[in-house]
Parts: C-alpha cells; structure tokens; sequence
C-alpha cells in the first residue's frame, strides 16, 4: 500500500541541484541515487526494505568481484605453470 504524500521530498519537476558538470559521471551517478532515494519514499517503504536493498546490492558486488578474483588467480597459475 503506497501513501500519497502531500510533498514528496524531491519534486519530480524540481532540478537536482548537484555541484556537478551536467551529465558528467558524478552528475548522472547522483541523480540515480537521488532518484531511488525518492522511490523509496514514494512508495513509503520500511527502514528494512531500504537496508536489504543496500546490503543485497553490496554482496551481489561482493560475489561478483570475488568470481572475478578468483579467474584472474587461475590465469595468473596457469601463467605460472609455464616453462619458461
């Protein structure tokens, strides 16, 4: 069940003010965030759902570069194994 709010905390209309190049990698980058931010309130979830979403992200990123790791390690001994 969503909530209509009376002012949601950054108006769809209203420019982002960022201190940043327009459409600059920190430009876009902080108008992603600011923009999930925003569904967050929009849609009135928990402190949970907002802490899960964070956590799930970082492990996913967490396994991915860990997988990542791991291949380059096999290269790297399979490299090693070389006669020289």
């Amino acid at each position: 069940m969503t909530k209509d709010f009376e002012h949601p905390i950054i108006h769809p209309y209203t420019p982002i003010i960022m201190n940043y190049k327009p459409y600059s990698l920190e430009w876009s980058r902080r108008r992603y965030l600011a923009e999930a931010i925003q569904q967050y309130f929009d849609t009135d979830a928990s402190l949970d759902v907002v802490l899960d979403d964070i956590v799930s992200v970082l492990e996913e990123n967490v396994e991915h570069h860990k997988r990542r790791a791991e291949r380059f390690q096999e290269v790297l001994d399979g490299l090693k194994s070389l006669p020289y």
